[in-house]
């Protein structure tokens, strides 16, 4: 991690982090739409409120364009005010050491 990267401010709503980035990728390509996330089994989503929020998809990444900042939403979180600026949205994944020991024991 560069000494940049450390001043960073991180935002996390659930299970949703949004890291500051210094740009998108140039080859990123519009989802069209401004659902950060979808809960799996509840249907519930974390979305950004600002019209003019473009989402992008590189790879495996989902970035955000938010030229004037964004309120990230979600039913069951508080709001989530966001600066100006380009972010890399994630996933908090949690490991459940109780399943993997079970995996463990079966092979």
């Amino acid at each position: 991690m560069t000494d940049q990267e450390s001043t960073y401010v991180w935002y996390q709503q659930g299970d949703v982090t949004i890291k500051p980035v210094p740009k998108v990728p140039r080859r990123a390509a519009d989802i069209g739409t401004r659902i950060l996330a979808e809960g799996e089994t509840t249907g519930n989503q974390h979305v950004a409120q600002s019209e003019d929020v473009v989402l992008f998809r590189h790879e495996d990444n989902l970035f955000m364009s938010a030229p004037t900042g964004t309120i990230v939403a979600h039913p069951k979180h508080q709001p989530l005010q966001i600066p100006p600026g380009y972010y890399v949205i994630g996933r908090v994944r949690v490991h459940d050491h109780f399943a993997a020991a079970d995996d463990d024991e079966l092979a």
